[in-house]
């Protein structure tokens, strides 16, 4: 069975990551908003990627399988939260890289890097309209609030947990 193995991003991995964001939102966004895959730009998408894996207030970890990176999350403080609520900002993998338990393994990273930060309750917001992801995050212990907004076209309701210290508590 291939190996799955989480690493901190570095700045030579922008541009596996920006391609990784692209294939991820032609599946997943591509017929609810197709203007949105259109309109990203790989080169500054990159550039915007090399920024976050220096960016000490955020935590961007890849996820390689069989050798070959195939995801990524990302995660820091949530802004407009009160103190001790970190967010998972982003969390995509490539299309032939779901239903393997690599975004699982990489969303229980990113929850305990925030509760090792501090934290005590991660946020994330998901497109209405996204089924598949609701469902995931609803499996992981995920909770819709009242948290409402657009995002690039696209209705998002606000989920939330709370962590409950190191690992990934169920």
């Amino acid at each position: 069975m291939p190996e799955v193995m989480l690493r901190p991003a570095e700045i030579a991995d922008a541009g596996v990551i920006a391609r990784i964001q692209l294939a991820s939102w032609r599946a997943t966004y591509g017929q609810l908003n197709p203007a949105m895959v259109e309109g990203l730009d790989l080169d500054r998408t990159s550039e915007n990627w090399a920024q976050a894996a220096v960016d000490a207030t955020h935590r961007l970890r890849l996820a390689e399988y069989d050798g070959t990176t195939v995801g990524y999350a990302f995660s820091g403080s949530a802004s407009g939260e009160a103190d001790g609520v970190g967010e998972l900002d982003a969390i995509y993998l490539l299309p032939s890289a779901q239903g393997l338990g690599i975004g699982r393994l990489l969303v229980e990273d990113a929850l305990t890097g925030l509760a090792d930060a501090g934290n005590t309750e991660c946020v994330l917001w998901v497109a209405d309209q996204n089924i598949k992801a609701r469902g995931f995050y609803h499996y992981l212990g995920f909770r819709p609030d009242t948290g409402r907004d657009i995002w690039r076209g696209l209705p998002v309701g606000r989920y939330r947990r709370l962590l409950r210290g190191r690992g990934f508590p169920r």
